[in-house]
This record gives C-alpha cells, sequence and structure tokens, in this order.
C-alpha cells in the first residue's frame, strides 16, 4: 500500500505538471491501464503484461518526457485499482507484481528517455529524418527494455525473502525466461509509437497483426507444454494401476521434488525435468508383470535402469531418463565427501522417494519419516537435500 500511495502522489503531482496537454494525458493513461491488466502467456509462466508495449508507444507517441513520466504513473496508479476489481488475488502475490511492474517500467522510461537525449532526440518528435529517429527509438527501446527485463526479473526474484519454499535465484532465473514475449511486446510498442505521427490510432491495427501471431504462437507453446507434463503425469500412474506401486506415489513425488529443486534454486529447465523424473522414477516397474524377469530376481536399481531405458526412448527426455538410472546411487562412497558422478536432481529423487515410501507405506509420521532419512546420511541420503526437504515440509506446514 506504501508503493500504490507514493505512486499516487507522484501521479497527481506530474499530471498537475502537466495540466495544459490533458486530452493526451487522459488518453494516454486510459490505454496504457487497460494494457497494464491484460497479459500474454510466458516462458517461466508469470505474467507478463501489455503494459510494456504501451510504455515503449507512449515517449513516441506524445513527444515530450513529461507528459510521457505523466501517462506512466497515472496509468500504474489505476491499474492498482484496476487488479483489485478486476482481478482480486492475494494481496502478497499482487504486491510482489505490482512492484515488479512499477520499478520496471520505471526504468524503461528512465532509460529510455536518458538514451533518446544522448543520441539527440529528446522529444522524438520525427523533425529529424525519419530513418534517424527511427534508428534512435530502437537504439532507445532495447537498452530501455533490457533494464525493464532485469529490474523485472530481480524486483519479482525478491518474493524468495519471504518465502521458505522459493530460492531468490530460482525466482531471478524464472524471470530472465520471459525474454521472448517481452521482446515481443516492446517491438510492437515501438511500431505503434513510430507509425502514430502518420497514421494515428490505426497504428495499433499495424502492430496488432504481427503480435496476434507471436500471441498465438505464445499460447500454443504454452498449452502444449501443460498437455505434454500432464501426459507423462498420467502415463507415470501406470505402474500403480497395475498394483506394482502405491497410489499417488509418483504425483507425490514428483511435486515434492520439483518444490525442492526450487528451493535449493536450481534453474527452471532442471527443476522441469526434475519433476518429470519424480514422475516416471518408477516406471520401470512395469516389467515385473513379466515372469522371467520375477523368476530372476530384480533390485531397486535394476527398476531404476529399466525405467531409464524406458524413458529413453523419447530423445526429448534423456537428461530425465539419466536422473531416474541413477536415483539409486548412494550420494557419496566411504571415504569421499560426495561423489561428484552423482547429481543433485537425483538425489532428490532418492530422498523423496524414500521419505513418501515411509510415509505411506510404512506409516511414519513425517517427522519420523526424517529422522529415518537424517540417519542415512552417512551415505546414502544427501543431508542438504534432506534439509531442504525439511524447510519445504514446514512451510507446507506438514512437520513444525
Amino acid at each position: 500500500m506504501m508503493v500504490f500511495a507514493a505512486l499516487a502522489v507522484v501521479a497527481a503531482l506530474l499530471a498537475y505538471a502537466v495540466r495544459d496537454e490533458p486530452r493526451t494525458v487522459i488518453v494516454g493513461s486510459l490505454l496504457m491501464t487497460v494494457t497494464l491488466l491484460l497479459n500474454v502467456p510466458a516462458m517461466s509462466g508469470q505474467r507478463v503484461y501489455l503494459g510494456i508495449a504501451a510504455a515503449a508507444a507512449v515517449p513516441l507517441a506524445v513527444g515530450a518526457a513529461d507528459v510521457a513520466a505523466a501517462i506512466y504513473a497515472i496509468s500504474l496508479t489505476l491499474a492498482w485499482v484496476g487488479y483489485l476489481v478486476f482481478r482480486p488475488i492475494d494481496l502478497t502475490i499482487l504486491n510482489s507484481e505490482y512492484l515488479a511492474e512499477v520499478v520496471a517500467v520505471a526504468g524503461f522510461g528512465g532509460v529510455y528517455h536518458l538514451v533518446a537525449t544522448v543520441l539527440g532526440a529528446p522529444g522524438m518528435q520525427f523533425d529529424q529524418a525519419v530513418a534517424d529517429a527511427g534508428f534512435i527509438a530502437i537504439i532507445a527501446a532495447t537498452l530501455g527494455g533490457l533494464v525493464y527485463h532485469v529490474l523485472r526479473a530481480v524486483t519479482r526474484s525478491l518474493e524468495g525473502l519471504e518465502r521458505a519454499d522459493l530460492s531468490v535465484r530460482y525466482l531471478w532465473l524464472a524471470g530472465l525466461e520471459d525474454w521472448s514475449a517481452i521482446t515481443v511486446l516492446i517491438l510492437a510498442g515501438t511500431v505503434v509509437g513510430a507509425a502514430y505521427e502518420a497514421l494515428g490510432w490505426t497504428a495499433i491495427l499495424v502492430a496488432a497483426v504481427p503480435y496476434s501471431f507471436t500471441h498465438t504462437a505464445l499460447a500454443r507453446y504454452k498449452g502444449t507444454k501443460i498437455t505434454y507434463g500432464q501426459t507423462i503425469q498420467a502415463l507415470s500412474q501406470i505402474p500403480e494401476v497395475a498394483g506394482l506401486a502405491p497410489r499417488g506415489h509418483s504425483v507425490r513425488t514428483g511435486h515434492l521434488a520439483r518444490d525442492i529443486g526450487r528451493e535449493l534454486g536450481l534453474h527452471p529447465d532442471v527443476v522441469e525435468d526434475l519433476e518429470y523424473a519424480g514422475y516416471m522414477h518408477d516406471i520401470g516397474r512395469i516389467t515385473l508383470n513379466e515372469p522371467a524377469i520375477l523368476r530372476a530376481g530384480f533390485t531397486d536399481s535394476d527398476i531404476a535402469r529399466w525405467g531409464s531405458q524406458i524413458i529413453a526412448e523419447a530423445p526429448h527426455l534423456d537428461e530425465v531418463a539419466r536422473i531416474v538410472g541413477d536415483q539409486c546411487l548412494p550420494y557419496r562412497s566411504p571415504g569421499e565427501e560426495r561423489d561428484p558422478d552423482v547429481s543433485t536432481t537425483s538425489k532428490i529423487i532418492k530422498v523423496v522417494s524414500a521419505y513418501d515410501q515411509a510415509v505411506h507405506e510404512l506409516k511414519l509420521r513425517p517427522i519420523d519419516a526424517l529422522e529415518q532419512l537424517h540417519r542415512g546420511a552417512a551415505y546414502e541420503f544427501d543431508p542438504e537435500v534432506t534439509s531442504s526437504l525439511r524447510r519445504v515440509l514446514e512451510f507446507r506446514g506438514e512437520i513444525s
């Protein structure tokens, strides 16, 4: 609320300073407010607001830094009210997203104006050669967009300071994954601003056509990714349906492994592979329907190896296959501090699978299951992963 109050005061002061151009300020603020309430699909799963496209268009369209600043401040203030009315979400999440957007848009506008001033076009009024003005606009938007991208990722990552289950590093890396959507929005906004003098409001339609294709591609990518994960999760339950593994074990393992990966600050792509490995770590058990295998005998290592071989048939899941194949290895051997050949992801699957088995098969209390893992910390279970598991469980409220 303090950020909102401060921004409202700034907006009021800037609006008063540019009171001679009420129509431009009112129309520009309302349009930018609408874009700030709309979002597009992004690689990280976080929201990327269309407001950055409007922020890129405003300096070119209005041609005055003070008017652009007033539009930024007013629209960000109005957008806060819009969030509360049209998107009633948890205030903690809203504050995090709102603060990130305020800081990032302010950074974009500041750098944009600085670059334009240094290159000799502070007003961007196209009073010089159109090619020169367009080139300056592209440079200003590119550098401003870079600052917007970094500030947005940094500010959003600060949420990790308040949550025990999320690492600042993970949130920072996740925020950086949104560069493609942000780049498209900034380019679309720059096109609108550059064409506004000649085309007026129809410039929005000019930019909307190529942007719509990109938006569709991003939406389809997100939908495909969700379907892909759901398919893996469904296939992972085959051993459970066949009575070869406990019901719900694969899903619980995948979710808990994902949460530990986030808490440890692993890269989002690694966390995704880790979650899939958690789902599929027992897929090798489907071979236990073979009478010959049952007669010959088998070990947990055999099940992990068979599972890895099955998963490796899908080339995109090579890393998942490796994680599953190494899940039974101890984190270190006698005389070693730790085995460098055993990845953190494989150690996580080993710890989480053992924990879930202890709680749901052996019927141990969560705190007793953790104690059992600590007793195996000499060689079997990585103490760092076990400590992360404890922090995640504490955040979930499963242990105190």
